[in-house]
């Protein structure tokens, strides 16, 4: 009766650990992206420019990533 459920709980931990590592083998890619992301270089938004006495701000080229506009999904009214 041992041996049964020892054999029992080494199957199912081998099959747990398997399926663990698939999952994370195929959420790898999505994974390194988030990491990229988040520790990429901050955006610049401003750059100061110091030319002689003369000293202005020059604006940082922006890029705007297109989005797909939201529409709300229903009105809601608070009681």
């Amino acid at each position: 009766m041992t041996l049964i459920a020892s054999l029992l709980f080494v199957s199912a931990l081998t099959a747990s650990i398997g399926v663990i590592t698939l999952t994370l083998r195929s959420a790898l890619p999505r994974i390194r992206e988030v990491v990229e992301m988040e520790f990429s270089p901050a955006v610049q938004h401003a750059c100061r420019i110091n030319f002689g006495e003369v000293r202005y701000c020059k604006a940082a080229q922006v890029i705007a990533f297109p989005t797909v506009p939201r529409a709300p999904k229903e009105l809601l009214l608070a009681a």
